[in-house]
């Protein structure tokens, strides 16, 4: 069994975004305070084929915009498939109109068309189509209806960035769209969403209303009661270095979808998550739905999958099964949204984890099993960062590593432990080799004491995967320190990193200290790869990684940022116009060695 559980859902976050939002958080306010949002609006109106775009604070404020912009009032009725977050239906309450309830189809889970015709009437003025967990809704019966009766289609495109209906992405199939960025989504700024449309009337009454209801021609004078729907620019610029990376996260998702159907594909007591042909679905939840032979609720089936940590959430629920609203008859949308449930789905999973977890739905569902899939990288994750954590909590001494080189004892690598929290001495040595060398981390910073404790404490001690040496002599004399960091399970690889001298007393020292640790991690950890990243103006540290086996596989050019005096190196994304005079170089140890 393993230990942690395996969360629902979690994004995608890379340098691109931290260095999107670290610039919008130094440099986005006056009169830059919006640049980001524009940017933000203008990729993702191209990227879905649309032409007018506004970043809001949600999806619920961007549907609710829409269908004020629409003219939709009291006394109008609104068609909402049954299943969808209870947002859909709120939006249209808040305009004083009253929702409808169609049922949906039994495979895609999203709008029925046949029962949707049903439920017009005079009073019916639009129609909102789900693209519900990233399956577009089939769009042409829908078109044809709007055109009969005369109705609006406002899309709830929420959970479909970058779904497709017939080559058409959604939020460009109707008169206004709304998308979300809320954290659990395949494209997240936290919280946020998006107004989409392509008239320019409709866009100007959002716009007017999602701003207060403020004169354009006269500053600070409102001339209705309108609404603050606007997004941050911090938000849209981790929005923007998502969509300028969309493609690569919904083939993640596509391809998680894909472990779960080719273990799960052949179970007949449940259904998973459907493509219908005409249909690009970018799964945003990797979903399987029980049917009427499991003996399991739906609810008692989830608290079994959390015994054996794995997280998972119920699909939504049938919105007329609310108290605030009338129960209707649709019966695939109560057998849907009773029976269904979304399975770990992050962009982080691992085709292990499904492993593990399609095995414990097998189990479950009484199917004939094997050995419980758990011999793979998350055991080997659970042992690394069990003797990590033992090794910082236990004495010292208890797992010093000798310092060899042809057969002579030149000294021994001392972990660092909770109890160097306590020793001022070996804190003072941390802050002044930190202080000599400043040039050579990426963010530098004014040193102190207190501020090296917390250093210690918070990235080192606390950090699962992470672990650091004292270089010493056979006097017990520090030298410097080296460590290890950033562990990739998956991979069985990690980093050498912060490799310091402090006062070399002997020749070479640094070099046998590295070759030692490697030596030793690669037999206890069983390492198959290390790395390292060093600055590509830092000759002497190249020219001893090279000594030890290191080559350059790869080079990161670096933009240089002042901040209260201290610099900080953060890579250079995607200008091709700034000089570079640093580089960030990743070096590989040669296997040989």
């Amino acid at each position: 069994m393993i230990k942690n559980l395996i969360l629902t859902a979690g994004p995608s976050i890379t340098d691109k975004e931290i260095e999107y939002g670290v610039d919008a958080i130094k440099n986005g306010w006056n009169n830059k305070h919006s640049d980001y949002i524009k940017k933000f609006e203008d990729s993702f109106k191209n990227y879905t084929n649309s032409n007018y775009a506004m970043a809001t604070s949600s999806c619920t404020g961007a549907m609710h915009l829409a269908l004020l912009a629409l003219g939709i009032k009291e006394g109008d009725e609104v068609i909402v498939p049954e299943i969808t977050w209870i947002a859909t239906a709120a939006v249209v309450k808040y305009v004083g109109a009253k929702p409808v309830f169609c049922d949906v189809d039994i495979d895609t889970w999203t709008m029925c068309p046949k029962s949707l015709e049903k439920l017009i009437n005079s009073k019916t003025k639009a129609i909102m189509p789900v693209h519900i967990y990233g399956h577009p809704c089939d769009m042409d019966p829908i078109w044809d209806l709007a055109k009969k009766y005369n109705l609006l289609i406002i899309e709830d495109a929420a959970q479909s960035i970058g779904a497709e209906y017939r080559g058409q992405k959604t939020g460009s199939l109707g008169d206004a769209s709304g998308f979300s960025f809320q954290g659990a989504k395949a494209l997240v700024t936290g919280e946020g969403g998006m107004f989409l449309c392509k008239n320019k009337d409709i866009f100007d009454r959002a716009r007017f209303k999602g701003d207060h209801g403020r004169d354009p021609n006269k500053v600070l004078y409102n001339i209705e009661i309108g609404y603050k729907y606007k997004m941050s620019n911090v938000q849209a610029a981790i929005g923007l270095a998502q969509i300028e990376r969309v493609e690569e996260m919904v083939a993640k998702k596509r391809q998680i979808f894909s472990w779960y159907y080719d273990r799960l594909k052949d179970i007949e007591e449940i259904s998973l998550n459907a493509e219908k042909p005409w249909a690009k679905n970018i799964y945003w939840m990797s979903s399987i739905v029980l049917g009427n032979k499991v003996k399991f609720s739906r609810d008692e089936f989830m608290k079994e999958l959390k015994a054996r940590n794995i997280d998972s959430r119920p699909i939504f629920y049938p919105i007329s099964s609310f108290p605030m609203f009338e129960n209707q008859n649709n019966p695939n949308a109560y057998f849907v949204g009773l029976r269904g449930i979304n399975l770990p789905s992050g962009h982080n999973r691992t085709e292990e984890e499904v492993d593990y977890i399609c095995h414990h739905i097998k189990d479950l569902l009484g199917k004939k099993i094997g050995k419980e899939p758990i011999n793979g990288w998350i055991k080997y994750k659970e042992e690394i960062t069990d003797k990590i954590s033992k090794i910082k909590n236990e004495d010292s001494a208890k797992n010093r590593i000798t310092i060899i080189h042809n057969n002579k004892v030149f000294g021994y690598l001392d972990p660092i432990t909770k109890k160097t929290l306590d020793n001022s001495e070996d804190i003072g040595l941390l802050a002044k080799w930190r202080e000599e060398n400043q040039q050579w981390f990426p963010s530098q910073f004014k040193v102190t004491i207190e501020g090296t404790k917390k250093w210690l404490d918070n990235a080192l001690l606390k950090e699962q995967d992470r672990l650091l040496y004292f270089v010493c002599d056979n006097d017990g004399y520090k030298i410097g320190h080296i460590g290890l960091y950033r562990f990739d399970y998956t991979n069985k690889s990690c980093e050498l990193d912060n490799v310091i001298r402090g006062t070399q007393n002997i020749k070479g020292i640094t070099n046998m200290a590295c070759n030692s640790l490697i030596k030793e991690v690669k037999n206890t950890f069983q390492l198959e790869n290390i790395y390292l990243r060093v600055f590509s103006d830092n000759v002497r540290a190249i020219n001893l990684y090279n000594n030890i086996g290191f080559k350059e596989i790869l080079r990161i050019p670096l933009l240089k940022k002042e901040v209260n005096g201290y610099n900080h190196w953060t890579p250079l994304l995607d200008s091709v116009y700034t000089e570079v005079n640093r580089y960030f170089v990743t070096m590989k140890l040669n296997n040989d060695n």
